[in-house]
């Protein structure tokens, strides 16, 4: 084996169906008593968070509730961060998609600078974003439990949270340290069964998008790599299961929450390419789905990226992705997304003009494919 590579830490994973009810125990085992719980709107309204709450209270663990909508941004995360600091929470469970955990995350960070000078000009989280703030994020943090109940962004498994704010002067950017990654992760598939068709799918055309981009990376390493192509296969089958027969299922959901976390594992060690380049900037402007912009994008980028290709590591490497699918990769891509009917990026708002000014501006990040700017711009056009 030739070359050098490091790792980032992990926090401990529970995996499987019906895991969610080990949480009550694993807080009782960490000596927690009041708990600050970040979740999406949909898991909060549901019966699932229902019996959750009613578990913890037999246990005696005092529990607040924050529902999130949205990206997180610089104003929700910190008025929950004030929020938890001032219940005395001392542990923070995120349950939800990635917008849930990322706030969860970052609000776990946030909180005890309250308790070190109350001011919000000093405690708000926009001065610890990376290319945003003037301030490096806090190494401390609170206790935290990630859950995810959507097969995305991988958040679960990364040390950042990232933060927006939508409108022409906007941002997403990162808070980021490597104490952020969870204490402790639990995956429960069946928090998905049921889930939209357009949320499964666009989800999961995430998480195959930080997959591939992971997998093909100039810092790609054999460890990565051996994570990252066998959860290429199950993403790329099970979606396609999903959309073409219907098919909603313990085991199904258990293939792409599975794909979901080694994506977060994956970017976090090899980083991303031009999709999450684009995406970042398209997602400050307007109001756009993460997953859906992926989407959008997933099937042109790598197409345009295999007709000019000339590394052989990288050609070499979708050829395997190939066998694990049974056809060709953009064909695959293809395929998922005409299936998705996702929204095109022109029903956001996007004009001609700002989807050309993104383009040129439009680095590679880790691609071993170098595309010109107007090859982007060209994308980006053909999908307003």
């Amino acid at each position: 084996m030739d070359g050098s590579f490091a790792l980032s830490a992990l926090g401990s994973l529970t995996f499987g169906a019906g895991t969610l009810d080990r949480l009550g125990e694993l807080l009782v085992s960490q000596h927690h008593g009041k708990v600050a719980l970040v979740t999406s709107r949909t898991f909060s309204s549901s019966r699932r968070c229902d019996e959750l709450l009613r578990d913890l209270h037999a246990r005696s663990i005092l529990c607040s509730v924050h529902p999130v909508s949205g990206e997180p941004s610089v104003t929700s995360v910190d008025s929950i961060a004030r929020s938890v600091h001032g219940d005395a929470s001392d542990v923070v469970v995120g349950i939800g998609g990635g917008s849930a955990l990322d706030t969860a995350k970052a609000v776990a960070a946030m909180a005890p600078l309250w308790a070190v000078g109350p001011r919000s000009d000093t405690v708000s989280v926009k001065r610890y974003l990376e290319g945003v703030g003037d301030l490096a994020p806090p190494p401390h943090r609170l206790p935290l439990i990630a859950i995810p109940t959507t097969a995305g962004t991988g958040s679960e498994a990364t040390k950042n949270a990232v933060i927006a704010e939508i409108g022409p002067d906007g941002f997403k950017k990162s808070l980021r340290h490597d104490a952020y990654v969870p204490d402790h992760v639990i995956i429960d598939p069946t928090l998905a069964i049921g889930l939209p068709r357009q949320i499964s799918s666009a989800s999961a055309l995430d998480a195959l998008t930080q997959l591939l981009e992971a997998y093909t990376s100039i810092n790609a390493n054999p460890y990565i790599d051996a994570l990252a192509l066998d959860a290429i296969g199950r993403v790329g089958n099970a979606l396609r299961a999903f959309l073409e027969k219907g098919e909603d299922s313990v085991p199904l959901r258990s293939e792409l929450a599975y794909g979901a976390y080694i994506s977060g594992i994956a970017l976090a060690n090899a980083g991303l390419g031009y999709v999450h380049a684009i995406a970042g900037p398209l997602g400050a402007l307007h109001h756009a789905p993460h997953g859906v912009i992926c989407a959008n994008l997933i099937e042109p980028v790598n197409r345009a990226m295999m007709e000019v290709a000339r590394d052989t590591v990288f050609l070499e490497k979708m050829e395997r992705v190939s066998r694990l699918w049974g056809e060709g990769v953009v064909d695959r891509l293809g395929r998922l997304v005409r299936l998705a009917g996702l929204p095109r990026l022109g029903t956001f708002g996007y004009t001609a003009a700002e989807l050309a000014a993104i383009g040129e501006k439009a680095t590679g990040r880790t691609s071993p494919v170098t595309l010109k700017s107007e090859d982007i711009v060209r994308i980006l056009h053909g999908l307003y």
